[in-house]
């Protein structure tokens, strides 16, 4: 009978966090029968699942550190692979697999994030928790489940991790070596994290101690045993970062340190970061309308004003109650928001808002535990408060369930990431394949003005699927993974992926170019609008004076470089970014080894 009790309330928070998460399941539903082929990001996430069992990666896929985009650094570790790989594996190692295997581990954050919030908080508490993290999953879906990047997969994570320092804090020493592990994965998977997790980690250990200072050799055991299961198991975590360091060269660790301790251009400081903040602890923050909006975008101080009347308004409750729970609570958010502040005004660079997704759980975590002390603050056991709890329980189930609705109607018919250049990817891949030999050694190169290079690592994947044996350069090692890196010199040919209409003209006249294989992704309407567009964007170009703009938009990453780093007209902004959103016809060239690089 007890084993029943303990069961149903764990069985009813599992199903609490899959019915929060069921935009995801709905997003993934509509990808079954859907040709799809990881290009970007994305595909480096499944070239780094596919290198196990053979070659076990020990550091994540492709960051950005250093200024050389040809020559990347790498996220510190590789344990999202290793989580992933499971039901990757389960899936037959296909990219539907990679989707499931994201998924899953979105709603094991979930449930886990549930299950401490109940532990530690109570059944209410989890309950406001799950409606907070509901308001979140409408605003990010379907695109949030549907692409495997490394800076979405430790979201929900970082809820686990917040909540064990909470339990840490509050005395349950279990915590910690379970801190410690969640915290390694959140690092690894993105170096943001990396000042959040490493600071509540020496802070609430410090706290413990401190509290435990009195204790006898028997009743410090408990925190002595963690200390010892944490070490065991961040030794465990960081073996193969360590073991990639050790080996000849400088090293990915290293390299992070210098990166990020010698920055190579000025920090964004405190006044970036503050407005950063006020855009995302907001009533209307990303985590409410979606992402999208740029860290240095102006603010809507309404929403932030509302913000931080819900949270004065849950401090001065728990204040004039003296309520422990809740504010032991919001002492860790108070502590790790001043972390984040100081992390975020050491961005240097371009700030983009990905660097900071990790406002988003503190934005919910903050909200929830405002809530959750109005709750408490009903109190009493009167008939009238039992009621008005009741009328609150109603109307916040209420929600939750409109909400969840909505953000799982919103999913149905979603369509995949980098549709197009998934399209040339499944254009190209089939008429190579008849083409090129399975004895040949190939190297891969690409001139790719649209994607960054997304499209040449979608098609390397794509064709080692298929058995073809292609090779890529030492720069490109990053994102390809090291045991597909091949000097020129190692292989027996060479492959062209060039994209852009004009581009593929100028290879096409080489005389020492066989054109293999050619596809188009657009639609006829969008091949319409697209040459429309080019038309107008050369115009406007030569009309301001820049002539050397439309050069440059057919150069290597040349719509990234327009749109970043040159500074053109609002309405011409718009015009590239829609132009490159369409993109770009793609052919595939063989030529010899030691032919001239592009054109």
């Amino acid at each position: 009978m007890q084993s029943r009790v303990v069961e149903r309330p764990r069985l009813t928070l599992i199903l609490l966090g899959v019915f929060i998460a069921l935009p995801g399941f709905m997003a993934i539903g509509s990808m079954i029968g859907e040709r799809w082929y990881p290009t970007g990001d994305v595909s480096h996430t499944e070239l780094m699942l596919r290198a196990i069992p053979h070659h076990f990666p020990l550091i994540g896929v492709a960051a950005r550190v250093g200024n050389d985009l040809n020559n990347q650094g790498s996220t510190p570790g590789a344990s999202m692979a290793y989580v992933m790989y499971p039901v990757y594996l389960l899936f037959a190692r296909t990219s539907f697999g990679v989707l499931v295997s994201l998924l899953v581990v979105h709603v094991l954050g979930i449930v886990a994030a549930l299950h401490l919030a109940k532990k530690f908080g109570g059944q209410a508490f989890a309950i406001i928790l799950a409606f907070g993290m509901a308001v979140m999953i409408r605003s990010l879906s379907p695109r949030f489940f549907l692409e495997p990047w490394n800076v979405w997969v430790p979201v929900f994570t970082f809820f686990v991790f917040v909540l064990l320092i909470w339990g840490h804090v509050l005395g349950a020493h279990r915590c910690l070596p379970l801190a410690i592990a969640v915290g390694s994965f959140c690092v690894q998977t993105h170096i943001s994290y990396v000042p959040l997790v490493l600071g509540l980690l020496a802070l609430s250990l410090f706290w413990r101690i401190y509290e435990d200072r009195s204790a006898t050799p028997r009743t410090f055991a408990p925190l002595r045993r963690s200390l010892n299961w944490s070490v065991l198991i961040g030794a465990v975590m960081w073996l193969p970062p360590v073991i990639e360091q050790l080996r000849p060269g400088s090293g990915n660790l290293h390299r992070l340190w210098q990166h990020f301790t010698d920055p190579p251009s000025d920090t964004v400081g405190y006044r970036a970061a503050l407005k950063a903040m006020i855009g995302e602890f907001n009533l209307a923050g990303p985590f409410v309308s979606g992402p999208g909006k740029a860290p240095y975008d102006s603010p809507n101080f309404l929403g932030f004003a509302g913000f931080c009347i819900i949270i004065m308004i849950g401090a001065w409750l728990a204040l004039r109650r003296r309520d422990r729970l809740v504010l032991s609570l919001q002492s860790v958010m108070m502590v790790t928001t001043l972390i984040g502040l100081v992390s975020t005004a050491r961005i240097f660079g371009r700030f983009y808002d990905y660097v900071i997704r990790w406002m988003w759980a503190l934005a919910v975590m903050w909200l929830v535990a405002s809530v959750w002390s109005m709750w408490r603050a009903v109190g009493g056991r009167s008939k009238k408060s039992a009621n008005d709890k009741r009328l609150m329980a109603g109307a916040l189930a209420a929600l939750t369930i409109a909400i969840t609705a909505s953000g799982t109607i919103a999913s149905v018919g979603a369509n995949p990431p980098y549709r197009n250049d998934s399209k040339l990817v499944g254009g190209l891949a089939p008429q190579l394949t008849e083409v090129l030999s399975r004895q040949t050694d190939y190297l891969l190169r690409w001139h790719d003005p649209a994607a960054l290079g997304g499209t040449a690592f979608g098609l390397l994947l794509e064709l080692e699927r298929r058995g073809e044996h292609l090779f890529v350069d030492q720069w490109a090692s990053a994102a390809a993974r090291p045991f597909r890196v091949r000097n020129e010199s190692e292989t027996d040919s060479v492959l062209w992926l060039v994209t852009g209409q004009e581009n593929i003209s100028t290879f096409a006249l080489r005389d020492d170019a066989a054109q293999l294989a050619f596809f188009d992704p657009r639609s006829n309407a969008e091949r319409i609008e697209s040459d429309d567009l080019r038309i107008q964007i050369n115009e406007e170009m030569s009309a301001l004076g820049h002539p050397e703009w439309v050069t440059l938009l057919d150069s290597q990453y040349g719509h990234m470089q327009i749109l970043l780093f040159t500074q053109i007209p609002d309405d011409l902004f718009t015009k590239v970014a829609r132009y490159s959103e369409i993109r770009v016809p793609g052919a595939v060239f063989e030529v010899p080894l030691g032919a001239d690089l592009f054109p």
